[in-house]
């Protein structure tokens, strides 16, 4: 039997890829597949399977060792990652909180209601930090939600 053609491989390839690096089921599963292929063929290396998935050596080097650590594959799953750090402190946040119940004219701020641009420029002039506009919206919604 004739072997098939993969049509617009590198396309079909990179959309792979993609998807599973979006999706942390798929990430989850992929990382079983690799591991159960390695289980399953002696002649199968971390450089070899990594080539063959695009995956580095090291990565699949640290799933192995991940599941002879634990002896569970759940440990292959993705951890949430907290994401970057706030710049202001939970105090600062609570005086801004307390600052935006009042005008912005009581804080010598111009305008006669808050919006990004102002707290912008009062979170830099109060705390010596700079924040973007749209950081600070992201502000006001994070503290008006947690009201």
């Amino acid at each position: 039997m004739k072997r098939l053609v993969l049509e617009n491989k590198n396309s079909i390839v990179s959309q792979i890829q993609g998807y599973l690096e979006r999706n942390s089921e798929a990430k989850f599963i992929h990382r079983l597949q690799v591991i159960l292929l390695f289980a399953e063929s002696e002649d199968k290396s971390c450089d070899s399977l990594g080539a063959l998935f695009g995956n580095s050596p090291r990565s699949i080097s640290n799933w192995l060792k991940r599941v002879n650590q634990t002896g569970d594959i759940e440990s292959l799953r993705s951890k949430p990652s907290s994401g970057r750090p706030s710049r202001l402190t939970k105090k600062q946040k609570d005086e801004i909180k307390m600052v935006l119940q009042e005008l912005p004219e009581k804080s010598n701020i111009e305008g006669k209601r808050w919006n990004g641009s102002n707290l912008s420029f009062y979170i830099s002039r109060h705390y010596g930090i700079s924040l973007k506009v749209r950081a600070c919206q992201r502000l006001f919604h994070e503290l008006i939600a947690n009201t």
